[in-house]
């Protein structure tokens, strides 16, 4: 478990944001209890004591404590409450006595009766679904389902391990993040006991799912260890299925070898949802809170929050704890109130190939002449050139031809240099990976 500084510094801001949101006996009874276990970029573990209740916690408050982690973060994080049983590292027995790290338990709420299935989602849940119904039988092994945040990867893939712990509890599944993974990984070869993991993963796991594979980048050792796994299970004909953030083809920092294994059986997207199928999420999760909404809410919500699922969720999650807070009524001006917090509805300003040059010579501290003409000039022009280059592939629609004419003409091959370079040097250097992601959030400053 982290402990860390770094580790506790959002979780001390957003109890400081929570604090300022809740009154005091909310705040005392409900939050002051819960501990941070884990916090990475997308991810948040939270134990919850046993005198809590965890289905009540989540319902009500998990939308507010996510959003307060994504203002304490600047990113949109994922919060997993969990009850944990005391884990020993040197114990020699338990499902998971080679590793310090915590169990990922499933979310009941994660289940094919309780996703909203649309246009956007009917393939992936068809599928994620006949894998549920015969693990290992289909061919759609591995399954991999990939999209945008918050359009519900998560809860398909955590429904396939509900629906086969209700119908054939004898089946061995692990769920694990990417992320916790890679800690196990690391932590094993700490202690020595990576044979330990190996042997876990391929004889004792009937299905693995695994969330958010892309995180598995840059990590090679790590990659080739899941490698190895992956082989043995699919061999073994036990069921694999991932989520990602892009198709396999497009999953960067992956070992070719694995990207190719992803891609032997199906992958599948989930697109943002629709009008219809937004208002009837909503619909569906008033309901599950004994909401009563008004269909002019209901229009109005599903109008202004048109992409991301789980921001969709946790607006009637606001709705109930506001409206509980203030003992008000759930009206139009408190929908429109939570809808501003959000900033779903404040416009993203358009990037430009002008903003991206101007902004990388100002953090480099060249002139942007410098870094658009033909010669090379020092290394500090040449690097922040490269970075411009990559930061308009992936910003901007233009084009390797149309980028390389902007810096002097160049041909498209330089671009392509240019993008892989930036990529190796995030892989390998944390610190570069956090000025580009700086430099990026520079520019995506909403308007």
């Amino acid at each position: 478990m982290l402990n860390s500084t770094a580790t506790q510094h959002p979780w001390a801001s957003c109890l400081g944001a929570l604090k300022e949101k809740l009154s005091d006996d909310v705040y005392s009874q409900w939050i002051l209890p819960l501990k941070v276990l884990d916090v990475s970029d997308f991810q948040v573990s939270l134990a919850v004591p046993n005198h809590l209740d965890l289905d009540q916690l989540a319902k009500i408050y998990l939308g507010l404590i996510e959003h307060c982690f994504q203002e304490a973060t600047g990113r949109e994080a994922r919060v997993h409450l969990r009850r944990l049983p005391s884990l020993n590292m040197g114990s020699p027995s338990g499902a998971h006595a080679f590793t310090g790290m915590p169990v990922i338990d499933l979310n009941p709420n994660y289940s094919f009766d309780e996703f909203v299935v649309g246009s956007n989602s009917q393939f992936a849940y068809s599928a994620a679904l006949a894998v549920a119904k015969d693990p290992g039988g289909t061919k759609f092994n591995p399954l991999l389902i990939y999209g945008g945040v918050g359009l519900g990867k998560t809860h398909l893939l955590q429904a396939i391990g509900n629906h086969v712990i209700a119908e054939n509890s004898r089946k061995k599944i692990r769920y694990v993040t990417s992320e916790a993974f890679y800690r196990e990984f690391v932590e094993s070869i700490q202690h020595n006991r990576i044979n330990e993991l190996s042997n876990y993963y391929r004889n004792e796991v009937d299905i693995l799912l695994m969330d958010d594979v892309q995180f598995l980048s840059g990590k090679d050792r790590t990659q080739e260890e899941f490698f190895h796994i992956f082989n043995s299970l699919h061999q073994s004909r036990k069921q694999i299925v991932l989520t990602s953030d892009a198709p396999p083809g497009e999953l960067k920092g992956l070992e070719d070898r694995l990207v190719s294994r992803f891609q032997w059986g199906l992958f599948v997207d989930i697109q943002p949802p629709d009008r219809e199928t937004r208002e009837a999420i909503l619909r569906k999760k008033a309901r599950a809170l004994n909401l009563d909404i008004s269909d002019d809410i209901i229009s109005y919500l599903a109008e202004a929050i048109d992409s991301n699922i789980r921001i969709l969720e946790g607006a009637i999650r606001q709705l109930l704890l506001q409206a509980s807070i203030k003992h008000s009524d759930i009206t139009m001006e408190l929908a429109k109130e939570i809808v501003n917090r959000t900033g779903v509805n404040r416009p993203m300003k358009k990037i430009t190939p002008e903003d991206i040059t101007s902004v990388v010579a100002n953090y480099f501290v060249v002139e942007v002449d410098k870094i658009i003409e033909q010669g090379r000039g020092t290394k500090e022009v040449a690097q922040a050139r490269q970075l411009a280059m990559f930061l308009m592939k992936e910003l901007t629609s233009a084009s390797l031809k149309t980028i390389g004419q902007r810096f002097g003409g160049r041909d498209h091959s330089t671009v392509v240099h240019a993008i892989k370079t930036i990529e190796k040097a995030m892989d390998k250097d944390d610190s570069f990976k956090k000025s580009v992601e700086a430099i990026t959030g520079k520019l995506n400053i909403r308007s």
